[in-house]
């Protein structure tokens, strides 16, 4: 069975759930969406601006995937006395300024030159509390569960094509799926429990928590024989920001609480990104997703998870760019509730990254600054994307991670 169904599953599917797709997309097998009959420019969803006009949102239904072939139960979360040490999976040689247990004889290191077991044995590398998969190195640090961190992709891991996200590059992006997996959308993982997501992704799925679940450490979404498989994990709460106006997409922020915290620590491709603490404003940043690498019927929905650099731009510099387009002079853009990336040709969120952190380093560390919200058209030269102010948020966010 491969990761795309038929139109009619989706179909049935999006009746069930109530999921505004904006117009009915066809799918094929190589998840390319055309355009709706008679060759006419896809419709926007119906969401209002102060200027009455409509905006595009980050909408996307883009077809069906397989489960991941899941190994036996991970080992449970190995942060070692909270404040004083932790240790976690890495792939070797990415273990930076480690305490003294990663081993110094290659154990878990080497390919064996074995036949007689038909594969290579599942030979552990280990530290006192953490026992990880062939392949990776338990890296003890000093201090405790630090968020924002990524690693080297591991051993076995496709090459990158252009445009494409290293394996494990974001282990903090999450794809919303309905059980049947379907996707819904994007998030960020913002504690080992709770996920960050635009509100406009899962406010109609509050009381149907049993039809959809979030899949962590995805990459390919054709494959499910990726050397870390990816993980799915169910919901129990959606918490939607009381001031969610689905209209106008201002205050578009959800969380949903997960029914069981993942290990942090057993997977190289599975992390928290932070929280941001400063302004981000004129640096470069990134976003990733699985969305159209074009607007139209050119655009295709890509099975490979991509990446782009994109500058965050000042607001007023933003309302100005938007005013230029059918938004028109009387658009208002709140400062609030967005921040803008990108407007450079070629480079830009797109349909199907709905959700999707757009997330800026600093120091070392990875920071969600923006979810992917809405835009006119994908990826105009001087037309930039529009992103859910995460900043503004943080404390109903913080509240609401003690729910």
């Amino acid at each position: 069975m491969t990761k795309f169904s038929c139109l009619l599953l989706l179909t049935l599917l999006l009746q069930l759930l109530h999921i505004d797709g904006g117009h009915g997309w066809s799918f094929g097998p190589v998840q390319e969406a055309e355009d709706e009959p008679g060759g006419a420019e896809p419709q926007p969803s119906d969401v209002a601006s102060t200027a009455n006009h409509t905006i595009l949102t980050r909408q996307l239904i883009v077809g069906t995937l397989v489960p991941p072939l899941l190994p036996g139960p991970w080992p449970s979360p190995a942060i070692v006395a909270p404040g004083t040490s932790y240790c976690q999976c890495v792939p070797p040689g990415s273990c930076a300024n480690p305490l003294p247990t990663v081993p110094s004889d290659g154990s878990g290191q080497l390919d064996i030159r074995i036949v007689n077991t038909g594969a290579y044995p599942s030979i552990p590398s280990t530290s006192a509390t953490l026992t990880c998969s062939y392949g990776q190195v338990a890296c003890c640090q000093a201090g405790s569960y630090q968020c924002g961190r990524r690693f080297p992709p591991p051993l076995g891991s496709s090459t990158a094509g252009a445009g494409q996200a290293n394996f494990g590059a974001y282990p903090w992006q999450a794809a919303l799926l309905t059980t049947a997996d379907v996707y819904l959308g994007g998030g960020a993982l913002i504690t080992a429990q709770h996920v960050l997501t635009a509100a406009h992704k899962v406010y109609n799925l509050a009381f149907s928590l049993t039809s959809f679940k979030v899949r962590l450490g995805e990459w390919d979404a054709s494959s499910t024989s990726e050397p870390i498989p990816a993980q799915d994990v169910y919901v129990s709460n959606v918490y939607v920001n009381p001031s969610f106006n689905p209209t106008n997409l201002q205050n578009d922020v959800a969380i949903l609480k997960l029914v069981q915290a993942v290990s942090l620590t057993s997977k190289s491709t599975v992390g928290t990104i932070c929280l941001p603490t400063t302004s981000f404003v004129g640096q470069r940043c990134w976003v990733a997703g699985w969305g159209k690498n074009d607007f139209g019927p050119t655009g295709a929905y890509q099975a490979i998870q991509r990446q782009v650099d994109v500058p965050l731009i000042p607001n007023a510099n933003c309302q100005a760019a938007l005013r230029a387009t059918r938004l028109g002079s009387s658009f208002a853009l709140s400062p609030t509730s967005f921040i803008c990336a990108g407007g450079e040709a070629g480079k830009d969120a797109c349909t199907g990254d709905g959700g999707s952190p757009l997330v800026c380093t600093s120091n070392g560390l990875w920071y969600v600054v923006g979810l992917v919200a809405w835009g006119i058209g994908c990826a105009q030269a001087g037309v930039p994307g529009v992103y859910v102010n995460v900043g503004t948020f943080l404390p109903w966010i913080q509240t609401t991670l003690t729910l």
